[in-house]
């Protein structure tokens, strides 16, 4: 279970495998996907999730409301890049960018916040650091569609050389207030989804 450095506290809804984390940090609650890994398919859909409902799927249509969606491009040379998709303008989404519109490998103890540079470029991306085959974070915004707030948060992927294929997802955290939010101490494949415990 990983420590925090967040004050607040924190209570876990557990059913079967899947665990739902609820962490207060004073402002807000850091919220987290289920304990499920999900398949990034090597297809021009690819995976479409909604962070909010955690509804995935194959296409656009079966996820009302999606955040995010990594696909293989079809018109890149080689064809079959892991790229970044994020839905309408409208709706806020993108990724931490290191510089322009390169997608960033963010380890942990990164703070992802209104501060922070975000790329929303999907086709035209620089996602060669997610290509090269890595374990880490992504850094994303994104608009809940109920509340209307804009979200920061995290998403834990693994992906594979030299296009970034096959690939997992292995889950997500958000602050449901609008506030920034830290990638987590303990390795993306040793985390129990917990984050916003306190420190004994």
């Amino acid at each position: 279970m990983i420590a925090s450095t967040h004050a607040g506290s924190c209570f876990r809804l557990i059913a079967g495998s899947i665990l739902l984390a609820l962490c207060s940090t004073g402002q807000g609650a850091v919220v987290c996907s289920p304990m499920t890994d999900l398949n990034l398919p090597a297809t021009t859909e690819g995976l479409y999730v909604n962070l909010v409902t955690v509804v995935s799927g194959t296409s656009e249509g079966a996820v009302p409301g999606f955040d995010f969606n990594p696909y293989a491009a079809a018109s890149t040379d080689p064809a079959g890049q892991l790229k970044f998709y994020w839905g309408a303008e409208s709706g806020g989404g993108a990724g931490v960018a290191s510089t322009g519109t390169t997608y960033a490998v963010l380890g942990p103890g990164v703070s992802i916040g209104a501060d922070t540079l975000f790329t929303r470029a999907a086709f035209t991306g620089d996602t060669t650091a997610w290509q090269a085959g890595t374990t880490g974070y992504l850094g994303t915004r994104f608009r809940d569609e109920t509340t209307g707030l804009l979200l920061y948060g995290w998403l834990s992927l693994s992906t594979t050389a030299p296009l970034g294929f096959p690939g997992t997802m292995h889950g997500w955290c958000y602050e449901d207030s609008g506030a920034s939010i830290v990638t987590p101490d303990a390795p993306a494949s040793d985390r129990i989804f917990a984050d916003g415990f306190e420190n004994p």
